[in-house]
């Protein structure tokens, strides 16, 4: 097959494969497969360049089984072979001669005889990324294997920057969508304003004419409790009111307008994550807390504390959700029907330390992958559950209210064991102390 062939071939395939590939993930492992078989070679590894650190950031590697062996992942942009072929934004190859093993060679097994990288990236673009080949199967890379790679990378660049533009279309149209709800949802919450007053003070007519007659100690417990329901829903309405706001600023790209007092932290997370406490048992999934009642009070907008904890919470229900066979009845022994069966937890943690309040929201899910984990917190990642799936702004959010009290987000996670989200305020006790 000569070298228009095999271009004509590649070409075809990439445009094949490429145009049914779904996530990030899956579109960046098509492409290193898509590489590694256009030019015949025995495996290889795809980069992704992070702009923030100057560094290529591991994706995937073929064979798979090769990544827990691997010495180093993540490399700097300007290291070896990945690292000149995205400087030089050009394609670059080596053989190696027989030589003592190399701590590459060493960990993984694999003996390098030759190899090849080439930039992601279109003509005169700035590379997203490199896909770096060894070990042809037969004979060594030559400029026909190049110019096959650099076409099914430029296609492959094409592919994934049209991927990122239609996700973050989709996500635009998500939230302008929630923008237009939560502007409904917000005339609906301030017209129960009026019924909420006239009932109001209904009750107040109600609870003078009581006094003013001899009831039993039943009516009057009842006209207390009444009392403190309305109470109760006049604090639903206001974050329902609060909430439509702030989806309608965030849509709208409107600077966030946090209403800060200072408060302790330690009842509006745990009422916060009571909230779900009944969508937890609907899936089976056990609430836990662990909260330091006597940490010092925050300078902190209260709606947006409960926002980022109810995001937390229910992300982390859907994570467990996934952990969960569903035909789970066949591997439980129940002694009663009336008996609540939980087969994961979520344990919503808080405490004061270093000057610094923490949040945690641990779940016994399937965990995540380190690159899942960095583009949560870019806010570019997607709900990546199968049963519990979403538009991946609840995290998002949560990113952008941590950001108001210069909050920083972090995530633990370990594949098959779970993850803990973790919020840290600095302390701040007013105003001044901004």
């Amino acid at each position: 097959m000569d070298t228009n062939e095999r271009l004509i071939k590649a070409v075809q395939l990439a445009a094949k494969k490429l145009a049914s590939s779904g996530s990030f993930d899956l579109l960046l492992k098509d492409v290193l497969a898509l590489c590694v078989e256009a030019v015949g070679a025995s495996g290889g590894t795809i980069y992704v360049h992070d702009p923030s650190t100057k560094r290529l950031r591991f994706q995937h590697v073929v064979p798979e089984d090769v990544a827990d062996r691997l010495p180093v992942k993540d490399i700097p942009d300007d290291y070896g072979m990945a690292g000149q072929a995205f400087q030089t934004r050009q394609t670059v190859s080596r053989e190696f001669e027989p030589r003592p093993l190399s701590d590459f060679e060493q960990a993984t097994g694999v003996v390098l005889k030759s190899m090849i990288a080439s930039p992601l990236a279109m003509e005169d673009e700035t590379p997203i990324g490199v896909v770096q080949l060894l070990n042809k199967q037969e004979g060594a890379f030559n400029s026909t294997d190049a110019a096959v790679l650099e076409t099914v990378a430029s296609v492959s660049a094409m592919a994934y920057i049209n991927s990122q533009l239609t996700e973050e279309a989709t996500r635009a149209s998500s939230l302008l969508g929630m923008g237009k709800v939560s502007h409904d949802i917000g005339n609906l919450a301030a017209s129960l304003y009026a019924n909420l007053s006239f009932s109001e003070l209904a009750m107040q007519g109600l609870q003078e004419h009581l006094k003013a007659e001899t009831v039993s100690d039943t009516v009057t417990m009842y006209a207390d409790t009444l009392d403190g329901m309305f109470s109760d829903i006049q604090k639903s309405i206001d974050r329902i009111v609060g909430y439509s706001r702030l989806i309608s600023d965030l849509s709208a790209g409107r600077s966030l307008r946090p209403n800060k007092v200072l408060a302790p932290l330690a009842e509006t997370i745990q009422t916060s994550a009571a909230y779900l406490e009944t969508e937890g048992r609907k899936n089976h999934v056990a609430l836990k807390y662990e909260i330091q009642e006597e940490a010092p009070a925050l300078w902190h907008d209260e709606l947006y504390l409960f926002r980022i904890v109810q995001n937390l919470v229910g992300n982390a229900i859907k994570a467990v959700k996934e952990t969960i066979p569903d035909d789970w009845q066949a591997h439980v022994e129940s002694n009663s029907e009336e008996d609540e069966i939980f087969l994961g937890e979520v344990t919503v943690r808080y405490f004061f330390k270093d000057n610094q309040h923490v949040i945690e929201v641990q779940d016994s899910g399937p965990g995540m992958p380190p690159e899942v984990a960095e583009r949560i917190l870019k806010g570019t990642a997607r709900s990546q559950w199968d049963k519990g799936g979403g538009s991946g702004w609840g995290t998002k959010i949560v990113l952008e209210l941590a950001a108001t009290h210069e909050a920083k987000v972090s995530i633990d996670s370990e594949l098959g064991v779970g993850s803990t989200f973790r919020v840290t305020f600095p302390h701040c006790a007013g105003p001044d102390e901004e």
